[in-house]
């Protein structure tokens, strides 16, 4: 546990250069090179002043969100097992958070320097590899948190079909949540915002996106009945998965690895698809054409038991 909130302490390490290097502005004309192609003359500038609150920002935001994510990881109210799953998901964020941080950082002295060495002809060259060292703050986070303890998680027993009568009906429901979803993408439709208004007003049109996923997929609603199983994103109220019962052979329970099905979110892989939210128990359908589908929740048995129930009967 120490380990991890020192990883998430050693986020704000490139914070603190950043704010650290305010003095520069004072020596800094007021528009400050901050692209180049290849290794020739700056083709792109931005206000100084804007630039270095934008890097600034995005630090925070990546020092707050792996503060956020020790502190969910760590709650004495969770199981054993399932607090190693939030180790595991939270050491994740807080080595992205370290990347973007020193990423972050790393650009600011990179182009700042540059700017002062030569303020009529910046050249980037040699200074890139502040950029690439600031990335690789992520490692340095990585080596910190150290290894996520093993668990031995018993494979789950085969579920039964639920006893139905041919005239007798049933239904499940129930509602999966993802407050640290929602979080990371609101930090980072936060972070596009802030640049967009200080240094790149093209990033406008691609803030929002991250809110509308994380208004998605923050509350989704997972029904399973007569109809198949069906997946609404609660908060918007969408529809996005559908599958007929028709369609499903079998439903078990199982352990969910996120790295098995793509990660987080979404995930879209040859022969199978599912939605996770977090490491753990969930519910996966073998399907008539050989795809699976798995959605993660905590009490995957029941609605395994229902709709084996109802396969039979149809």
């Amino acid at each position: 546990m120490r380990r991890l909130w020192t990883a998430a302490a050693a986020v704000w390490l490139p914070v603190v250069v950043t704010a650290a290097t305010a003095g520069w502005r004072d020596e800094l004309p007021e528009r400050i090179a901050t692209h180049w192609s290849g290794s020739g003359p700056a083709d792109g500038w931005s206000s100084t002043t804007g630039f270095w609150l934008a890097m600034l920002v995005a630090g925070l935001v990546s020092g707050i969100a792996a503060l956020a994510a020790a502190a969910t990881a760590t709650r004495s109210n969770a199981q054993p097992a399932d607090r190693v799953r939030r180790m595991a998901a939270a050491r994740g964020v807080v080595i992205g958070a370290a990347s973007v941080s020193g990423g972050a950082a790393g650009v600011w002295v990179a182009t700042a320097t540059a700017t002062l060495a030569d303020p009529a002809d910046p050249r980037l060259g040699w200074r890139f590899g502040w950029f690439v060292l600031g990335m690789a703050w992520g490692l340095a986070a990585w080596l910190i948190a150290g290894r996520t303890p093993e668990i031995d998680v018993p494979a789950e027993p085969p579920v039964d079909a639920l006893d139905l009568a041919p005239t007798e009906r049933a239904a499940f429901s129930t509602t999966l949540r993802s407050n640290l979803m929602f979080g990371l993408m609101l930090a980072t439709s936060a972070v596009l915002a802030v640049t967009a208004l200080l240094t790149q007003p093209v990033l406008w049109l691609a803030a929002p996106i991250p809110l509308l996923l994380g208004l998605v997929f923050a509350r989704i609603r997972v029904t399973a009945d007569r109809r198949g199983l069906r997946l609404v994103a609660g908060l918007a109220g969408v529809p996005f998965k559908r599958i007929p019962l028709d369609q499903i052979r079998t439903a078990e329970a199982a352990e969910i690895n996120p790295a098995e099905w793509g990660g987080w979110g979404y995930r879209v892989l040859p022969g199978r698809s599912a939605l996770v939210l977090r490491g753990g128990r969930g519910l996966v359908l073998h399907l008539r054409d050989g795809r699976r589908f798995a959605v993660t929740m905590d009490d995957p048995r029941t609605p395994a038991a229902l709709l084996n129930g109802l396969t039979a009967n149809h």
